[in-house]
């Protein structure tokens, strides 16, 4: 039986979904191999991972993250939104919930742009400033806003999971070389960082629009990630750079979105909407996927999607230049 597959992105986080769970197609053993293959960008169909969505039939599915290495994940933000768009077209749905681990993320449906570009937003965990599995080594109770010598030499970093792990720095200038710099550092130093995180610089460029962009975990400096701007979303708030419920227009190097904090008790839960993008579909046999490639597969291009987002990101990457923001592609 051929495998289905829509590679999708949110703000260039390229995530491939594919229909029904990992063990409908692969044998367990069989999966991170498979999953390496199709997320290698020489050999197979290049992606920064992969959604294996069961879908109910009820405008509920159940999901399973993969990173290009192979290893299983909790979630992926900016995989949600094109996992959720694909449901929400099937189902012909204003919602749809998806379940992965002991989560449900509730994907909506949202404006799309003047440039014709679908949006959704998505429902993600809410944020902890006092994890259980501590982010800094011995630090007792919040860490936020504080100097680390062993994260920065002058700049202050505050620690959240969401629920993977975060440190976010506020900056008034953004430095690339310092970010990879810093990231680099966190992934080095164990005895600080035992659990290792994502680093992100947030800069704002307004009341209510901001900059961010994240070194990640295993995989260095990307075009967006989007627990990271969950996380830098909520530390504006914690340091009182606006209201909770504000919504912010976020730009990364990879596209532009919006997040608020809708407040539930003592907690914040962020909402992050953006583009979801359908690139392309393709069907392939499963058994391809566990040889050396390189993949081959007849498809459809979404070229009128593709187009209209480039040219949505035409426009905020002009933002960026315009402030002075000087960017490594990845």
């Amino acid at each position: 039986m051929a495998l289905s597959i829509t590679k999708t992105h949110g703000s260039q986080n390229d995530i491939l979904v594919i229909d029904g769970a990992p063990t409908d197609h692969f044998a367990q053993p069989d999966i991170a191999r498979a999953v390496g293959l199709m997320c290698d960008r020489r050999r197979g169909f290049g992606s920064d991972g992969v959604y294996f969505v069961a879908d109910h039939g009820d405008g509920t599915a159940q999901a399973w993250f993969y990173n290009p290495d192979g290893s299983a994940a909790l979630l992926c933000g900016n995989g949600m939104r094109g996992a959720g768009r694909l449901l929400l077209d099937r189902h012909q749905a204003e919602s749809v919930v998806l379940h992965t681990g002991p989560y449900a993320f509730t994907v909506r449906a949202a404006d799309t742009t003047s440039h014709g570009v679908r949006q959704v937003a998505v429902d993600l965990p809410a944020v902890d400033f006092t994890p259980a599995e501590p982010i800094v080594a011995q630090a007792e109770g919040s860490f936020v806003d504080q100097l680390l010598p062993a994260f920065h030499p002058s700049r202050r970093v505050t620690a959240l999971a969401v629920p993977n792990s975060h440190l976010v720095s506020v900056v008034d200038t953004y430095d690339e070389a310092d970010l990879v710099v810093t990231g680099t550092r966190v992934a080095t130093t164990a005895d600080v960082f035992p659990i290792g995180a994502n680093v992100s610089f947030a800069l704002p460029l307004a009341p209510a629009e901001v900059f961010i962009r994240t070194f990640e975990r295993g995989a260095g400096l990307t075009l967006s990630c989007g627990s990271g701007v969950a996380a830098s979303r909520a530390v504006l708030s914690r340091l009182g750079q606006v209201a909770p419920e504000q919504p912010v227009v976020i730009r990364n190097p990879g596209g532009i979105a919006r997040s608020w904090l809708q407040p539930e008790g003592d907690v914040w839960r962020p909402v992050l909407e953006g583009n979801a993008t359908k690139v392309y579909s393709a069907q392939v046999d499963p058994q391809v996927l566990l040889g050396d490639g390189p993949v081959e597969y007849a498809g459809e291009a979404y070229l009128d999607e593709v187009n209209a987002f480039a040219a949505l990101n035409s426009e905020n990457r002009k933002v960026l230049q315009e402030a002075g923001i000087s960017l490594t592609d990845v």
